[in-house]
């Protein structure tokens, strides 16, 4: 036995040496892999609680509902090839699925690239990483629309991993590939700014008397962006509507803010060269941060999302913690910039006092998991009042003869994000209640409205709060919504349509409250 036992032993020691080995050479050597698991499956394991829902735009995925082209506004080719396969064999199950490994699997290129800048070795990339996994930036994440972000942000930073960790020619290859792939979401055609650099400042040729050199042995990463702009402007420009369109007024309307972005970086710079050569570091992670946020926003600030001026910091709060619908989306790529504040922070005070900066990070990631939990909750609430809405409708006869269908929601405030139910949401519904031949020629409102033949009635409502909602889960196994079908003539009243509002951005308050204005 004892033989055995030494046999299994070295057999694991030679394994474990294996993987030590191998995540030396991948840079990936002291990734915190049992915390980053545990934190993150905390943090954004609700998405398999929503699993087979559907959200918004995520109605085009219905089996017959549409046949939409993507193309139309400019987007790249493979997105509706990749996701109508994906869809085809593994439903919105398969989405969730890969949407929870490739925001994990960024997190760990993410290590990598901090492992491999040569300019911060002080840098503490795994509590970074944490970070990177766990700030609660882009909540729509959970919409299958929102896919080619999550698969654009995945293919990027795999991308930027491989071509700062690795100089073997296949790596370069599908790096490459990896990065026009990525250009799908198209705001990383101006954050591609930073892995070009990171590659100029890790070669042997960073003077610039020696650009040109290394220019000519990166010219095809350095041509990436001109040639998928010339692809798309040939074979999948914008047909229906502008959706990405930046004109000469969207550049002067931006230019208060490019300012202000150059003033930050010209007083770092100056902070700079006053600081002795140890206390650098941190004013060229501030200096990295400034940049990571520019290039991560002004894609947005040019299309009209983020206003140009000093407003634009409350437009940032509330898509970021608060009620912003389905507009979390534009804050995929903030957890670059984000983290590198921290980092920088990190330099300036660990100096001074380790353990209290060692507790506010520990803390700060707490909080993160907190708020992606409270986010979660708010899904699986909005979640069950449509599967709600569906047994009701199922428990009902068929539409047949009705043909317009009044929806009146008194629930509104427990809308995920406070986001807006769309005619294409209540269709969508009927669709999962009925079937297909159940909306030919059903007409949907949203308030009520005089109609000359047969209608229904369904009206909505629940719990004033999501802490009520809790509750009510937690007590009787139901949140508590209640939908009442009527088909009676004249059974829809305004009356019934209340007005409700939601104040302030910060959810937490809202919770208890439900924050009623």
């Amino acid at each position: 036995m004892s033989e055995v036992s030494a046999t299994e032993s070295g057999s694991n020691t030679e394994a474990g040496t294996r993987l030590q080995n191998f995540l030396d050479r991948a840079g990936l050597r002291g990734f915190p892999w049992k915390t980053a698991i545990i934190l993150y499956t905390i943090s954004w394991g609700w998405l398999f609680i929503v699993r087979d829902s559907y959200w918004a735009d995520d109605w085009i995925f219905f089996p017959k509902h549409a046949n939409h082209d993507w193309t139309i506004q400019g987007q790249a080719p493979w997105i509706p090839i990749g996701e109508n396969i994906l869809f085809e064999f593994f439903g919105p199950m398969g989405f969730r699925v890969l949407t929870f490994i490739f925001f994990f699997s960024a997190g760990i290129f993410f290590y990598g690239i901090l492992n491999s800048l040569k300019k911060f070795p002080t840098l503490d990339s795994g509590i970074l990483a944490l970070l990177f996994l766990l700030m609660p930036f882009n909540t729509a994440r959970v919409a299958m629309m929102v896919f080619h972000y999550t698969a654009g942000n995945f293919l990027f930073f795999l991308a930027w991993y491989l071509v700062v960790c690795s100089n073997l020619r296949w790596s370069r290859f599908l790096a490459a590939l990896a990065f026009f792939l990525s250009f799908q979401m198209h705001s990383l055609l101006f954050l591609y700014a930073l892995p070009l650099i990171n590659m100029w400042l890790n070669s042997r040729h960073s003077l610039f008397n020696n650009f040109r050199l290394w220019l000519g042995r990166n010219s095809i990463f350095v041509a990436l962006p001109i040639i998928y702009l010339g692809l798309r402007q040939i074979f999948w420009p914008e047909r229906l509507f502008r959706y990405h369109n930046v004109s000469a007024t969207n550049l002067t309307s931006t230019l208060p803010f490019v300012f202000v972005i150059f003033i930050l970086v010209l007083i770092f710079l100056s902070i700079r060269k006053i600081l002795p050569v140890q206390k650098k570091i941190s004013i060229e992670i501030f200096i990295a941060a400034v940049c990571s946020f520019f290039l991560a926003t002004w894609p947005y600030v040019l299309l009209g999302y983020f206003p140009p001026s000093f407003s634009i910091l409350p437009k940032y709060v509330t898509t970021f913690i608060g009620r912003s619908d389905w507009y979390s989306r534009h804050l995929t790529l903030q957890p670059l910039a984000a983290v590198l504040v921290f980092a920088g922070i990190m330099q300036v005070f660990v100096r001074y006092n380790r353990r209290l900066m060692a507790t506010i990070l520990h803390s700060l990631l707490v909080l993160c998991v907190f708020i992606n939990m409270f986010f979660g909750f708010e899904y699986f609430v909005d979640y069950s009042k449509q599967q709600k809405v569906i047994n009701s409708l199922q428990a009902e006869n068929d539409l047949y003869e009705v043909h317009d269908v009044q929806f009146v929601d008194q629930s509104r405030l427990l809308n995920a994000r406070g986001r807006t139910y769309r005619d294409r949401d209540w269709m969508g519904l009927i669709w999962k209640s009925y079937g297909s031949s159940a909306i030919t020629n059903t007409i949907i409102e949203s308030s009520c409205k005089t109609v000359s033949g047969t209608s229904r009635l369904v009206l909505i409502q629940g719990p004033e709060t999501h802490w009520r909602a809790l509750k009510n889960w937690v007590s009787d196994g139901d949140m508590g919504f209640k939908v009442t079908v009527d088909d009676t003539p004249g059974a829809c009243k305004p009356v019934m349509v209340k007005d409700q509002q939601s104040s302030g951005a910060i959810p937490i308050l809202f919770y208890f409250t439900g924050a009623k204005g």
